[in-house]
């Protein structure tokens, strides 16, 4: 791509992300939580203080620390509590999961794809990535359901702001099996959604963690070994999600992972199979405390 080509391609993804913004963003409370999580000076009552001012959050953050997702022996009935039994990384997934849900209402584009299917998906993957990640070096688990679930925002963006050409990119897939879904992208749309993301998630100043891996979900290889580590995961979460049919999963080509993937991970078939047995299960408990869906 000559350097006018990607600057025009670039000027596109900003207005796509402008625009994206307008129509439908993370309510700031969600965002102020992220920032304060970052911030290694602040405390328990700092994240306390912000969630306190949208009761509605915190009663949906309390239902889903209840609940026998995440196994706590005792009823929660403060934020505060939740937070002290879990930490802070797990507080700032729950309330990033709980806002993300609206962004995923899309209803159905032509060639049969709809974002709750992709919320699904995005839902499977962040659960295969947190159940692995303990064993990974270096990966906290809560950071890792939370990279799960934003792999794809980028495809949220295209929805939004770019959605006749994001049809014309589901048409062509449909009516062409061989045709992968970045492919179609950048035929249709002039970038694909790893490019979207990637923008969203600077623009919206969330950690590099998770531009990186929205960046590069498709291709963890590309990184250094150490830099690459939580986008890798969430590239098996890809891919474990697609072979076990959960939620839209044509964003995937193909469902074989590359053994040198698993190698960078150090995990291996067994560690996969066990991961994978009871995701359908997870995933339907994941996705009715999200949404109040079956």
């Amino acid at each position: 791509m000559t350097m006018d080509a990607t600057a025009m391609t670039d000027a596109m993804i900003a207005r796509a992300i402008g625009r994206a913004g307008q129509l439908a963003t993370l309510p700031a409370i969600a965002l102020e939580v992220m920032r304060i999580a970052e911030n290694p000076q602040a405390t328990g009552d700092d994240l306390n203080r912000v969630l306190s001012n949208d009761p509605t959050l915190s009663a949906r953050i309390l239902k889903i620390v209840n609940s026998a997702y995440y196994g706590v022996r005792r009823d929660v009935t403060s934020v505060s509590t939740a937070i002290a039994l879990l930490g802070f990384a797990a507080i700032k997934s729950i309330a990033i999961a709980a806002s993300l849900t609206r962004m995923f209402r899309g209803g159905s584009v032509v060639g049969g794809f709809e974002a709750r299917e992709l919320w699904r998906h995005s839902i499977a993957v962040a659960t295969v990535a947190r159940t692995l990640a303990p064993k990974v070096s270096g990966i906290d688990p809560s950071d890792a359901f939370l990279a799960g679930l934003m792999h794809d925002i980028g495809i949220v963006v295209e929805l939004q702001a770019c959605r006749d050409d994001f049809g014309a990119a589901i048409a062509a897939m449909a009516c062409d099996a061989s045709l992968s879904f970045l492919e179609a992208e950048a035929r249709h749309i002039g970038a694909t959604h790893e490019a979207f993301g990637l923008a969203l998630c600077t623009a919206w100043r969330f950690p590099a963690a998770l531009a990186t891996v929205t960046g590069h979900h498709h291709r963890p290889l590309l990184l250094d070994a150490h830099e690459g580590r939580l986008t890798a995961l969430i590239h098996v979460g890809d891919h474990l999600a697609a072979r076990a049919g959960l939620g839209y999963s044509r964003t995937v080509d193909g469902v074989e992972l590359d053994p040198h993937v698993l190698h960078r991970l150090a995990l291996d078939d067994a560690d996969l199979a066990v991961a994978s047995l009871t995701l359908d299960v997870e995933v339907a408990d994941v996705f009715q405390l999200l949404t109040g869906e079956a």
